[in-house]
């Protein structure tokens, strides 16, 4: 008894479970938390604590309310739940909650628990049929843990204080004075206070890995490189390293792209010691600063964004990541936000990064077979760069009308790749242009024109005039198609 005692207390899922099947055989037998505590003389209180699977009791206690709930103590502390609970203790020997963020966005895994409680066969088949979409759709863990990600990120216009401070602290505490940081400053910290061994070439004697910047080696404690990185990928690499040190992130990914993940702490310790990484790059007040100086003169020009590129040595990615700050201190909080890549080979473009920090969430991801709008800045800058076989830097500026119809201005870069040959990334960051936009960016007049209608796909999109169509409206002819068929069934039945 006391192993099975400790077991119970030590572990969750057990103490949910159990407290479940305390909570069904009471109702089950009509009792009030009063009645049953008449019985078995234990509190009210503590008998909610243990229905809500928070405490367990001694054994002792155990024999009473077995006795007040007419079953044995042995049954009522075993793993099995009975037909009714079955579906719930299916739920709780997967990694399901374990693995759902549901902490994260305010919600109560206990009263999860209830509510698969009341209705197990409904909830668990209406869970059963979220698991088979997703498998249906080829959505594998690591997107559903990514899309998760996503989600936390949208939930706090991803805008994190505690990760800002945290790199704040790291500069103070180092003495990273420099609005701008070396790699040279880097290396030092990451050899000399947390005793990471760097390896330039690292990743040269394993082909397989090749596609990727960087590799830590925990047994060794080394950080195996590509042997092709450029200085602003090594800046960030390095940068990323000393985020997972010296916030001890725990579990972590060991790669720089994450591969398979097995759990969401992985990939939100992945973020957050990129988002840690930005925010040691580019200091959160003095890039405020530099924006609103630009912004207040009147003169904000879209090729400022390739000079603050060169101002901290760092790559787009970074920069457009560190436009966050508009959100927390500007108030903008509908933005949005999305990455290209293009693939001169076969002449694709497919979205990798995406953000919605608005109302109306517009998910672009995922097209597959479809063309994404080719009016989108990014897309265009990445094809005035192809055609002429640059690299780039290319930067732009322009409102674009999207279904609703508002004007977004749009912030756009583009570049090719400095570690795939024949591939360019193309960034683009949007923002309502309402008048607490305009307060802000106060842009000169003769940038002040018209915005383009732009849409999703070529396959959604309404527009008759395009001449920059690369696919006829299909998706939308079917989507017609149907409505008009319900509007007809609905006349007809009345």
């Amino acid at each position: 008894m006391a192993t099975s005692y400790f077991r119970q207390v030590k572990e969750p899922g057990k103490r949910l479970l159990f407290g479940l099947k305390v909570r069904q055989l009471r109702q089950t037998k009509q009792l009030s938390y009063a009645d049953l505590a008449g019985l078995t003389g234990l509190s009210v209180s503590f008998l909610n604590e243990i229905e809500k699977g928070k405490k367990f009791p001694r054994p002792e206690r155990l024999r009473a309310l077995a006795r007040g709930l007419q079953c044995s103590p042995a049954w009522l502390s075993s793993e099995d739940p009975g037909p009714h609970l079955a579906p719930v203790a299916a739920l709780l020997q997967s990694d399901f909650l374990s693995e759902l963020p549901l902490d994260l966005f305010g919600i109560d895994t206990n009263r999860l628990l209830e509510l698969l409680a009341e209705a197990p066969s409904r909830v668990h088949a209406f869970l059963s049929s979220l698991v088979e979409l997703a498998q249906d759709h080829a959505l594998g863990e690591d997107h559903f843990f990514l899309t998760a990600m996503r989600a936390y990120q949208e939930l706090h216009n991803n805008y994190f204080p505690e990760l800002e401070q945290a790199a704040l602290s790291c500069r103070n505490e180092f003495g990273l004075t420099g609005e701008a940081l070396n790699t040279s400053q880097l290396k030092r910290i990451l050899i000399n206070h947390y005793g990471v061994r760097l390896i330039p070439d690292g990743l040269a004697q394993w082909p397989e890995l090749l596609h990727l910047r960087s590799v830590f080696v925990p047994s060794r404690r080394e950080l195996l490189l590509h042997p092709q990185l450029e200085e602003e990928q090594l800046l960030f690499q390095l940068a990323k390293e000393i985020g997972f040190q010296f916030l001890h992130l725990q579990p972590r990914p060991f790669a720089s792209t994450i591969q398979g993940a097995t759990s969401f702490a992985q990939v939100l310790h992945n973020f957050k010691a990129g988002y840690f990484a930005v925010a040691l790059l580019i200091p959160e007040k003095a890039f405020l600063d530099r924006l609103c100086a630009s912004m207040e003169s009147g003169l904000f020009h879209p090729a400022l964004m390739a000079s603050w590129l060169n101002t901290y040595g760092i790559g787009p990615d970074i920069l457009f990541q560190r436009f966050n700050v508009i959100t927390a201190h500007w108030g903008l909080d509908q933005v949005f936000f999305h990455r290209l890549i293009y693939h001169t080979g076969d002449h694709t473009f497919h979205m990798d990064k995406e953000l919605h920090l608005h109302r109306v969430k517009r998910r672009y991801a995922r097209r597959p077979g479809e063309h994404y709008c080719r009016r989108w800045l990014s897309v265009r800058l990445i094809n005035r760069l192809a055609m002429k076989n640059e690299n780039g830097p290319a930067t732009g500026m322009g409102f674009m009308a999207f279904e609703d119809h508002e004007p977004w201005l749009c912030l756009g870069m583009a570049r090719a790749s400095a570690f795939h040959k024949g591939e360019y990334h193309g960034w683009m960051i949007g923002l309502r242009w309402n008048a607490e936009a305009k307060q802000k960016f106060r842009l000169p007049e003769s940038s002040l024109q018209a915005s383009e209608s732009v849409g999703l796909t070529c396959e959604r999109c309404p527009l008759t005039d395009c001449s920059e169509r690369a696919s006829p409206p299909v998706v939308l002819e079917q989507l017609n198609k149907k409505r008009r068929i319900r509007e007809t069934l609905k006349k007809l039945t009345g």
